[in-house]
């Protein structure tokens, strides 16, 4: 992806009084931003859409750049719909670049699959030293008043990297509806961590317990090399998972030595 494909580029910096700043933005179809606005804890961001979701032939990818110091949380303001897909699939794809010093949530609402979708999704994460991130990742079947009705697939890769390039870790999966109406698990979700915030002790067992709280299935696990965390989460529908990612972001937020 180079930036001349991307429908989203952000960037973000650090103003001399410490506070963080949108410095530069490219903002394309079908991409709405708000005005950021500090939230106490940094730069808060919703994203919007214009479009009626994921059609096929969709090929939409943004680029979210922390500076050094920042500290940006962008949230998307809804769900993304994705539409029957008959002849070709539907493709976004995410990079996040935190550099040194930074902390970057990235915290989109669920991909909602309808019957006949087919979709791709990819999130590339880049961690400088010293940066934090976070991010969100969940999806679920709809039936759309078709009852037996399934989406077609789902492909989804996460890759993190260090600024060397360096791998850390490589996430993919692959779905069909099908498969997921004999597991009967309505929700799937997943949050990340990477960076030294990850590392604060006895974080995973205070994870695992906020997920439980909320009614969800949870488990958590270690990334290769002890780099961060990984929570996946089952849900029996979208406010249980709602639910589930916002305690597990309080869990982090409230956890000492955490700085996410």
């Amino acid at each position: 992806m180079t930036g001349d494909d991307r429908q989203l580029a952000l960037d973000f910096a650090r103003a001399p009084s410490g506070r963080t700043f949108l410095k530069r933005q490219y903002v394309a179809f079908p991409f709405h931003l708000t005005r950021p606005f500090d939230d106490g804890h940094g730069l808060f961001v919703i994203l919007q859409s214009l479009g009626a979701g994921l059609l096929q032939g969709d090929r939409f990818a943004a680029g979210i750049v922390a500076g050094e110091g920042t500290r940006v949380t962008i949230r998307t303001q809804g769900a993304t719909i994705a539409h029957a897909m008959p002849a070709d699939d539907a493709w976004q794809h995410v990079r996040l670049d935190a550099h040194p010093g930074s902390r970057l949530v990235w915290q989109p609402r669920p991909l909602v699959l309808f019957p006949g979708a087919r979709v791709r999704t990819s999130l590339e994460v880049v961690v400088h030293d010293g940066a934090d991130v976070m991010w969100c990742d969940a999806f679920l079947p709809h039936d759309a008043g078709d009852p037996g009705k399934h989406f077609t697939s789902l492909q989804s890769e996460t890759v993190v990297r260090a600024d060397d390039g360096t791998l850390m870790a490589l996430d993919r999966a692959r779905t069909t509806g099908r498969d997921l109406a004999c597991a009967g698990v309505a929700v799937h979700g997943t949050i990340g961590l990477v960076g030294g915030g990850a590392a604060a002790p006895g974080l995973a067992d205070i994870l695992s317990e906020a997920v439980m709280l909320s009614g969800a299935y949870s488990g958590v696990s270690s990334l290769p090399g002890e780099c961060g965390l990984l929570v996946r989460i089952l849900a029996d529908d979208g406010a249980m998972l709602a639910r589930a990612v916002d305690d597990v972001m309080t869990a982090v937020a409230q956890c000492p030595r955490s700085v996410l």
